[in-house]
């Protein structure tokens, strides 16, 4: 054989390996990606490997996926519609990378043209444990999951930093953290291949998750750019933080959550010691409890420890504490797109005054809100009470309908179901 011809052989041989490879390698990415099929169980219990993150996380942007897994037969999704866990990147409030999990529901409907309109879900509290993740499918889903996935929306849905895929304590009522965390749940959504998704986003959450769409509103210019926010709506929002911290050792009646914002706070801030805030027996108990359980276990446990064995008596004086409560309260800056925030009157966890505040703040800085009073409404009711309204005021908004924005009435609230037209 001459020796050109010998050299072209083994040039294309070569090449045909390196091409193989090629694939090859892509294929294994896409496997790492995928993270196949499962069954749901609800006898099944603890955290499964998919929520062990890769040991090296890709050097990408947040809001990037790492991997996605189908879940069939989860009792609250429709028949039709497909339910996925993912995992996405995001950021500590010290910018650090990390892994984050959730989850995504698909309309059984098609596409339309340009894609899916995301509907970006944050869930109220479930605890501080990495086994009170709602992607885990043992809880509530969103409320009104049918509804919102009949008018064509995708659900993209957060579990927080900490909560599922933990390599860092859930940072309990800090809405950066929160806020990033529902941005890039959208953002990661419009990679799971085969779905035509938009960039176009509302933002909706109930309770802590109201507290997380609120910051994720202010948020959203400058950290996902990237995302055309439509709206944002908060159900009975966690506020007034700094209430909160002034009653932390003499109230009983939200002691599981000052509890557990209290030591996630401790354990996220650098310069916020658990001493600060806990007396030796309450740094034993919620080391103990409040990131092995989730919030109605540990609500039992608590019901033993009167708040002023848990906490020192000085800490709704200490400045660190006060600063970290007046930083994570909403309303500190401008939310650019128009919101609904709904609030039942018969709710004695959110208070409606606390609302109130809340919204005579935020209106003050030129937010446009429809705020809503629900006569009659539970903190747990509001939700599924308001689904339909709230789902027609997404329909509105969308459709380009300004926004009914109450911030100039008197009082400044309408009671009654909210439609967003009027």
């Amino acid at each position: 054989m001459h020796i050109r011809t010998l050299f072209r052989i083994v040039v294309i041989f070569a090449l045909s390996i390196g091409l193989l490879s090629g694939c090859s390698s892509n294929s294994q990415v896409k496997n790492e990606l995928n993270y196949g099929t499962v069954s749901y169980s609800p006898s099944s219990t603890g955290i499964s490997g998919f929520y062990t993150p890769p040991s090296n996380l890709p050097n990408e942007p947040a809001g990037t996926l790492i991997r996605y897994q189908k879940v069939t037969g989860v009792p609250q999704v429709p028949a039709g519609a497909t339910a996925y866990r993912i995992m996405f990147i995001s950021r500590t409030i010290y910018n650090k990378e990390i892994p984050e999990s959730g989850y995504a529901i698909i309309p059984t409907t098609k596409a339309p043209a340009g894609g899916y309109t995301v509907l970006s879900w944050a869930h109220g509290t479930t605890g501080v444990a990495q086994i009170c993740a709602p992607s885990l499918f043992g809880g509530p889903l969103m409320p009104g999951l049918s509804n919102f996935l009949a008018d064509n929306f995708l659900i993209a849905a957060t579990d927080y930093e900490g909560l599922g895929t933990s390599v860092t304590i859930h940072p309990y009522l800090v809405g950066q953290s929160e806020g990033q965390g529902v941005l890039d749940a959208a953002k990661a959504v419009r990679q799971i291949p085969n779905v035509s998704v938009s960039n176009k986003v509302f933002i909706y959450g109930h309770s802590q998750g109201g507290h997380a769409a609120l910051f994720a509103g202010q948020l959203a210019k400058s950290y996902a750019p990237s995302l055309k926010i439509l709206g944002v709506v908060a159900a009975a929002p966690a506020t007034g933080l700094p209430l909160l911290v002034d009653i932390l050792a003499t109230d009983n009646g939200i002691e599981s959550e000052a509890v557990s914002a209290a030591w996630a706070w401790s354990k996220t801030y650098t310069n916020l010691n658990p001493s600060v805030a806990f007396t030796p027996t309450g740094i034993k108990v919620a080391s103990k409890y409040v990131t092995s359980v989730c919030v109605g276990a540990l609500g039992g446990i608590l019901l033993k420890y009167p708040a002023d064995v848990i906490f020192k008596s000085t800490v709704s004086k200490n400045q660190t504490v006060i600063k970290i409560a007046q930083e994570n309260n909403p309303g500190n800056s401008i939310t650019l797109a128009p919101m609904l925030v709904v609030q039942g009157t018969a709710d004695t966890l959110v208070l409606p005054m606390l609302t109130d505040t809340y919204i005579k703040t935020a209106c003050a800085i030129k937010d446009s809100i429809d705020y809503v009073h629900v006569p009659g409404a539970t903190h747990a009711t509001v939700v599924t009470e308001e689904a339909q309204p709230i789902a027609q005021w997404m329909q509105a908004i969308a459709s380009g309908v300004p926004n009914l924005s109450t911030c100039n009435s008197s009082p400044d609230y309408f009671t009654g179901p909210s439609t967003g037209i009027s």
